[in-house]
């Protein structure tokens, strides 16, 4: 049955339009943004340097506002099955609920890692083609790093499915997507610690390290 499950998921997931608009939107603007640093540094009378293939690894995405279209289509991929009706259907023919959340959750996970590996496949031809790549020898440290923002991009996909599959809610889903992907969280955690150090006269509060 969980084979079935994930086989559905998939299938789901490949024949989505907005999840291949959306990973060919962010590997063209992805591609384009790395491709004109070299103009910018030459406008502002600086040198654009070969770049070592391990930071582009660990930072595939050259905008944070690029992860913008990765967690609205997980919005949208999560909350597919109440738009169409299909949890109905489905639903009732598993005695446990839960395996279809594994799938639904592990289907996530790939629906991510094809979103970096696209980030990472542009920037590394974009920068290749403008400004040369260094092969230098903290290639697997830059694997490492991407694979460990991969993972938190599942943890914040985690949210997500509570608002998209918890409370079937996708305008809130997606309010949420936006909040993560723009870095909004860092500006209500610096309201927050004002808010305290004045309260409790404290300093060095940091409510995001919690």
């Amino acid at each position: 049955m969980m084979t079935n499950l994930i086989k559905m998921e998939w299938y789901k997931l490949r024949t989505s339009k907005l999840f291949l608009i959306l990973v060919i939107v962010t590997f063209v603007l992805n591609g384009l943004f790395i491709g004109s640093l070299p103009m910018i540094s030459s406008a502002m009378g600086a040198q654009m340097t070969a770049v070592d293939l391990s930071s582009i690894l660990s930072s595939p995405f050259a905008l944070g506002l690029l992860m913008i279209p990765v967690f609205i289509s997980a919005a949208s991929f999560l909350y597919l099955d109440f738009s169409g009706g299909y949890i109905k259907n489905i639903a009732g023919q598993l005695s446990d609920r839960g395996s279809l959340v594994f799938a639904k959750f592990l289907m996530i996970g790939v629906h991510n890692l094809i979103f970096f590996v696209a980030a990472a496949v542009s920037a590394v031809l974009a920068s290749a083609v403008t400004s040369g790549i260094i092969m230098d020898e903290a290639i697997g440290g830059g694997v490492l790093t991407l694979l460990l923002k991969w993972l938190l991009s599942l943890s914040l996909c985690a949210v997500l499915m509570f608002f998209a599959v918890g409370l079937r809610n996708k305008t809130l889903a997606i309010i949420m997507a936006v909040v993560f992907s723009t870095g909004s969280l860092s500006l209500l955690y610096m309201g927050i610690n004002t808010g305290i150090s004045a309260l409790f006269k404290v300093d060095n509060i940091d409510v995001g390290n919690y």
